[in-house]
């Protein structure tokens, strides 16, 4: 197992976490969270000029970044709530990279002209005509151009992926906002006409970089967290000292420590067996993809109790980290673990 980096992705990393703070992203999107209007069009244009799309597109088109390498960026747009769909489009450009066909939406895709969302864990149906069929949850905002879709062609026999413009779907049938920063929406895709096409064979492995991609970003709103918290802590005063001092309140920020740490192992374990192509990789992915989201879900609910009633709040933030959390476990049920090719033991257990 070779946990080593490159440096230029690390540095990649570090310049993203600082574009973000330069724009004092993470208190645009808790003040764009309480309005319809999350996506920005601007900051997703930047990142893509910085190459996140062609993260791991090989070179010399892309980065070429390894798996474990790219949740270390992944956790850096966590770390902010990024609304733009960054881990979906890392997966979508890496898997349409490997293949000729439709090279100018590859070209849109990594430039940054079209926001495109990637659906992964939905599986439509594509008739023989080209018609596709079946319900999916999808982005519910205005910035997103167009959402991409597996879906099993009757005609070929064979996994495909499928692009729907996101202004010909059909009006959704329920709406969900439990994350504010990504709203979602269930559509009935009956009758909908894919704008592209791609047949990609076995789907699985990019699901598994998708849901670990996911879990990295949660490692990030974790780790932003406890950054968050102890600096809350250490300048909160009550009974005359800062409330970091009381030994209850160091072991709760040590609780958060250890969780985080221990779910950025879980993410990077399950990432470099994904990449030696592992027995245990499906299992160690359905692990992480399993316990991560709880994790945070613990670490979110910490940082609320240890700030107070600022925790409730909308100004603070830290709720968002909670709802992002919770939404992803939902995300991450038990058809979602076996999607991912996950043992049957493990997903019994969920």
């Amino acid at each position: 197992m070779n946990f080593e980096m490159d440096g230029d992705v690390l540095a990649l990393a570090d310049a993203i976490a600082e574009f973000f703070a330069r724009r004092s992203d993470a208190e645009a999107i808790t003040a764009a969270s309480m309005t319809s209007r999350t996506a920005d069009r601007q900051r997703w244009a930047a990142l893509c000029e910085m190459g996140l799309p062609a993260l791991r597109v090989p070179e010399p088109a892309g980065i070429g970044a390894r798996l474990l390498e790219a949740t270390v960026v992944a956790e850096k747009v966590g770390a902010v709530l990024v609304p733009e769909p960054a881990a979906a489009t890392i997966v979508l450009a890496s898997a349409w990279s490997a293949h000729e066909q439709s090279t100018g939406f590859l070209d849109a895709l990594c430039g940054g002209s079209r926001i495109t969302a990637l659906c992964g864990f939905d599986t439509v149906e594509l008739s023989e005509t080209g018609v596709v069929s079946g319900r999916a949850c999808v982005p519910d905002d205005d910035e997103t151009d167009a959402v991409a879709l597996p879906a099993r062609d009757c005609g070929a026999g064979e996994s495909a992926i499928v692009v729907l413009d996101t202004a010909a779907l059909p009006p959704p049938v329920r709406r969900s906002a439990a994350d504010p920063t990504r709203p979602t929406a269930t559509v009935d895709l009956e009758g909908a006409r894919p704008v592209d096409i791609l047949r990609i064979g076995d789907w699985t492995a990019h699901r598994r970089e998708l849901a670990l991609l996911t879990a990295a970003e949660l490692v990030g709103g974790m780790q932003a967290l406890l950054t968050k918290t102890i600096d809350h802590a250490k300048g909160r005063q009550q009974f005359g000292r800062p409330i970091g001092s009381f030994q209850t309140i160091k072991h709760r920020l040590a609780d958060m420590y250890i969780a985080t740490e221990q779910a950025r192992a879980a993410v990077q374990l399950a990432a470099v067996a994904c990449e030696d192509g592992a027995d245990t990789a499906s299992a160690t992915v359905a692990s992480a993809a399993r316990w991560v989201p709880r994790a945070a879900i613990e670490v979110a609910e910490t940082a609320i109790h240890l700030h107070g009633a600022m925790g409730y709040s909308w100004e603070t933030g830290v709720h968002l980290h909670l709802r992002r959390a919770l939404t992803t476990r939902h995300d991450f049920d038990r058809s979602k673990l076996l999607a991912i090719g996950a043992l049957s033991p493990l997903v019994e257990a969920v």
